[in-house]
């Protein structure tokens, strides 16, 4: 993208860069909680969750400073709107792995029951989730270079992003055969669906990228 060079190119991309790996801190550390839920170790899982929480403080900080950057320069207006688009939606990858660790901490402190193989589930999901910002990674560390294997990366997004979609049905369906209890099954649910938003926030996240790469040309 040599369009982004009058930009501020280092800066911004290395700002972008330090988000996408504090927002893949926090799918992660989701990813490791559900897991230690799955072998009944909830202690672990609430030190996963209180680590997920500073590590989105941590990507709100930089998120205000990229776009704050973003936003002053030689860049037209819509590129800047593109731009700032795309670091709040990386943002909202972490806004909703909090969301789902906020859940998980709320089945644990209602002592709600869930079936390990729910929580199996869950955590497979986590891990795809990781893989899928893994890749978004990928996308920020190539689109200032090379817009071919930008493209490869933004569909690898897509790919994890459908997985994921599968793996959410399969898993809403478990939850309302299970016996669980009705508020078990409202707290799962809704961590459910957390993790399904953050994997769609990602999708969005390269597509606005393939906006701008097909705006520019690229």
């Amino acid at each position: 993208m040599e369009w982004f060079g009058k930009r501020k190119e280092d800066n911004v991309g290395s700002g972008t860069r330090n988000h996408a790996m504090a927002v893949l801190d926090t799918a992660s550390e989701l990813g490791l909680a559900l897991t230690a839920m799955a072998k009944g170790d909830e202690d672990a899982a609430v030190k996963c969750t209180e680590r997920l929480i500073l590590s989105e403080v941590e990507a709100d900080r930089i998120e205000d400073r990229l776009c704050a950057d973003i936003s002053t320069g030689e860049l037209s207006f819509q590129e800047r709107e593109d731009l700032i688009h795309f670091v709040r939606e990386t943002d909202q990858v972490a806004n909703w792995a909090k969301e789902a660790a906020l859940h998980l901490q709320l089945i644990i402190e209602t002592r709600s029951q869930v079936p390990p193989e729910i929580w199996r589930e869950l955590a497979d999901m986590a891990e795809e989730l990781t893989s899928e910002v893994r890749y978004l990674l990928a996308v920020i560390e190539s689109m200032w270079s090379d817009s071919r294997v930008t493209v490869c990366n933004i569909d690898s997004v897509n790919d994890q992003e459908r997985v994921i979609d599968r793996l959410y049905f399969s898993a809403i369906k478990h939850v309302h055969l299970s016996e669980m209890d009705p508020k078990a099954v409202m707290l799962v649910r809704d961590l459910i669906s957390a993790i399904e938003s953050a994997a769609d926030s990602g999708k969005s996240c390269g597509d606005t990228i393939n906006i701008l790469l097909v705006s520019r040309g690229s």
